[in-house]
């Protein structure tokens, strides 16, 4: 297996970019239907599906120098939870630093995606200071609402192409934040 790179460690977690063998942990989270429950697209139905997923996230990483991290318990860097992070995107014409969090159901309600999403977001804004960041989250997934807020991201009643509500932390206001 290729050494991870890490991007940022918590006192419980640690974030690294991941790598082209990081296909059966991507598919492990999302080809999972209950950590889909919110999600437009579903779950992956293949390991090939979630192998290129992961394709694009590597592109992320060399095209941006950010995107989106495997996360595993601090100590055990091979054993992959979630995936959290930021990418670069375009929303409404706008480029944007779009922020996502997923992990097992084994690691629901402890506060993983909260300290990962955090620690992604400390990594990732410095990089880009006069960036938005938003989350585009469906209305009926509050728990993930929740922890958009407690990371200072706001709902501002506008929603995407998919219905989602965007949240938004405005460049600006992460001056307070961070």
């Amino acid at each position: 297996m290729t050494e991870r790179v890490r991007v940022a460690e918590t006192e419980r977690l640690t974030l690294t970019r991941p790598h082209a063998d990081d296909g059966p942990a991507v598919f492990a989270v999302h080809g999972d239907p209950a950590t889909n429950l919110h999600n437009p697209d579903g779950p992956h139905r293949s390991l090939d599906e979630s192998e290129a997923c992961l394709e694009g996230w590597l592109d992320d990483w060399v095209r941006d120098g950010v995107g989106y991290c495997a996360v595993a318990l601090r100590g055990q860097p091979e054993a992959v939870i979630g995936f959290a992070g930021v990418r670069v995107s375009r929303l409404e014409g706008e480029d944007v630093l779009n922020l996502y969090y997923r992990f097992v159901p084994s690691a629901w309600g402890r506060g993983f995606a909260g300290e990962a999403a955090r620690a992604a977001l400390d990594f990732a804004c410095p990089l880009f200071p006069d960036t938005a960041v938003v989350a585009l989250i469906r209305e009926d997934n509050t728990s993930s609402g929740r922890l958009a807020e407690r990371l200072g991201l706001q709902a501002g009643g506008d929603r995407d192409a998919a219905g989602r509500l965007i949240y938004r932390l405005p460049a600006t206001a992460r001056l307070t934040r961070l």
